[in-house]
């Protein structure tokens, strides 16, 4: 006969039942840690203050977000002054072969400086014209390709010089088509945007220009002085060739001066951006040891604590086994 001693009551078996459940619980979590490493259950493990775990993944993501667009932008204002330091050894060179020419009496001295003159005005459009990530380098704020092909100039400046009276008349026009507003540089040879390409934040507040435009006055004057020269060639008279070469060289040792200016702003303002990425990158360890610190899990620990559920739990399980004998072994008698 079944009596209140001889059989486990109720309550019994439900606590049972419950402490059961409690370490099936405890033991998927200490699982879990023991894999990943981190914790499951990160409101109480901070006591519930998750604001402060919230603020530093918030930290975190952002720091990242400017790293990558930092390290994006320190590559394009690389691969920009890679440009403008092959535009500037064109020029060099060009002066350098223009010089040599005005001291020979060969012809063939003119010759080449007029070749070396056309190949850096094919270059330097060319490099004008470099994409980086999709986009143009020297564009602006458009995405379009900034300049037309190094032919148009040469078309443009020959019909100039074809027409002039003299070599003087043919330089003011050569000057106009490129550096007034409404000559054929502006209206037509150059297709990038009229502002430039949107700054880029090193931080909350701070700002900086990373690009230029392929209508800077450096630029149009290395292109006009490459054009000068090359068509040299095509001047009616000897003395109108020669003039032409002193102007190229005249111009080309200016534009070449004012490339280096221009390198030098971007220098610094590649610094900028190369140090808020090391600012980024140390900020980015310092919150991600603080993030660790909250959300991450000893995985030897775990799994420690793991194996120690799981003999808990066969502990339990056998406690139920034993009373189940138990009781019928009871009822049996």
């Amino acid at each position: 006969m079944l009596t209140p001693h001889n059989t486990p009551t109720l309550r019994a078996h439900t606590l049972i039942q419950q402490n059961i459940s409690s370490i099936k619980g405890r033991l998927e979590t200490a699982r879990s840690e023991a894999v990943t490493g981190q914790i499951v259950d990160v409101a109480r493990a901070v006591n519930g203050d998750t604001a402060k775990v919230n603020l530093l993944s918030e930290a975190i993501a952002y720091s990242d977000d400017r790293k990558a667009v930092l390290d994006f932008e320190g590559s394009r204002m690389s691969t920009a002054q890679s440009a403008l330091d092959s535009m500037r050894d064109l020029a060099e060179n060009t002066v350098s072969a223009l010089r040599f020419a005005s001291g020979s009496p060969s012809s063939n001295t003119k010759v080449l400086a007029e070749q070396s003159a056309l190949s850096g005005l094919e270059d330097t459009v060319s490099r004008l014209n470099t994409s980086f990530g999709g986009r143009p380098l020297f564009g602006g704020d458009s995405g379009l390709v900034p300049l037309n092909a190094a032919e148009d100039i040469i078309d443009a400046v020959r019909g100039i010089v074809t027409a002039a009276p003299d070599a003087a008349t043919g330089l003011s026009q050569i000057d106009a088509w490129f550096n007034d507003p409404a000559g054929g540089f502006a209206t037509t040879f150059f297709q990038g945007g009229d502002g430039d390409a949107p700054t880029v934040e090193l931080d909350k507040g701070e700002r900086v220009s990373t690009s230029l435009r392929a209508d800077e006055q450096a630029f149009r004057d290395t292109l006009r002085g490459f054009a000068v020269t090359a068509i040299a060639a095509e001047a009616p008279t000897e003395a109108a060739r020669g003039a032409y070469q002193d102007a190229g060289e005249t111009i080309l040792s200016g534009a070449s001066n004012d490339v280096v200016e221009l390198q030098g702003n971007l220098g610094v303002r590649e610094e900028r951006v190369a140090g808020a990425l090391a600012d980024h990158e140390a900020q980015s360890v310092t919150l991600s040891i603080a993030y660790n610190g909250l959300t991450t899990r000893d995985q030897a620990e775990a799994a420690t604590e793991m194996r120690l559920l799981e003999s808990q739990l066969e502990a339990a399980y056998l406690t139920t086994s034993r009373m189940a004998n138990l009781s019928l072994t009871n009822y049996l008698r």
